[in-house]
């Protein structure tokens, strides 16, 4: 008896096919890096000081009171490093600290050249003994012979010449109506209002409701007191409705009835 011999099915490996390069992307991401390798390569360069140098520095602007040389000395130390590398925010900074100087722009003037644009302060009143304020409100301290003397003096407490200089700036428009203007505003530690005018006269304005009595000052200077003007001497407008009149010695008009 022959017993039969089972023999079992081989399996074949399967082969697998090769994936085709994808030299489009290769040669997409190959470029890319030697770009930005290229890209590298020329900012280092570039930043180095022997690199296209700083070779001029140039001054726009129309000066009364900044001085040209002290402010060319000042951004001078930032002059440095390439024309990319240059400091420019150090040169803006060191201008802007002179009194009289408000703001700086700085540009690059290919190659090598660097190019500032400066804003000269205008002030528009002085601010207690030593300083000046511009109509942004802003203070600045700058050496006594360059204040002039013929300004509105502000004086008021610590951080308050924001305030008080949009006040005078609104109160002088509405006295120009009437040909007068603020010699001087000040606002005491109480926050109490006065001012003296370019007549000569003295106006109480009071902490509470000041612009509303300044309103009414208007009022009755228009309507009557104007004609007066010569003759008083200080007008007190604390009250609720109403007001005083203080007289220069011996010059209180003769007159009856109501002003």
């Amino acid at each position: 008896m022959v017993s039969g011999i089972k023999r079992g099915a081989t399996r074949k490996p399967v082969r697998k096919e090769r994936q085709p390069w994808a030299w489009a992307q290769v040669i997409q991401h190959s470029v890319f890096v030697l770009a930005l390798l290229s890209l590298v390569a020329g900012g280092v360069y570039l930043q180095q000081e022997d690199t296209l140098p700083i070779a001029h520095v140039t001054v726009e602007g129309e000066f009364i009171h900044v001085d040209k040389d002290a402010l060319v000395a000042a951004v001078s130390p930032y002059v440095r490093g390439s024309f990319l590398s240059a400091d420019v925010a150090g040169m803006r900074e060191a201008g802007e600290a002179l009194p009289w100087v408000k703001k700086i722009q700085v540009r690059r003037v290919w190659p090598d050249s660097l190019h500032l644009i400066v804003e000269e302060q205008i002030a528009i009143a002085r601010w207690g003994k030593t300083g000046l304020v511009n109509a942004d409100g802003e203070t600045f301290y700058p050496s006594e012979e360059t204040i002039t003397s013929n300004l509105t003096l502000l004086r008021g407490p610590e951080n308050s010449h924001e305030l008080m200089t949009s006040r005078y700036q609104n109160m002088n428009k509405v006295l120009a109506e009437v040909d007068l203007k603020i010699d001087s505003l000040i606002v005491d530690e109480r926050r109490a209002w006065s001012m003296t005018l370019s007549n000569g006269l003295k106006i109480a304005l009071g902490r509470a409701a000041s612009e509303q009595r300044f309103k009414r000052f208007m009022t009755v200077y228009q309507s009557g007191l104007k004609k007066y003007q010569a003759q008083i001497e200080k007008m007190d407008m604390r009250y609720t409705n109403g007001l005083s009149v203080h007289w220069k010695q011996g010059q209180k008009p003769d007159f009856n009835g109501t002003v």
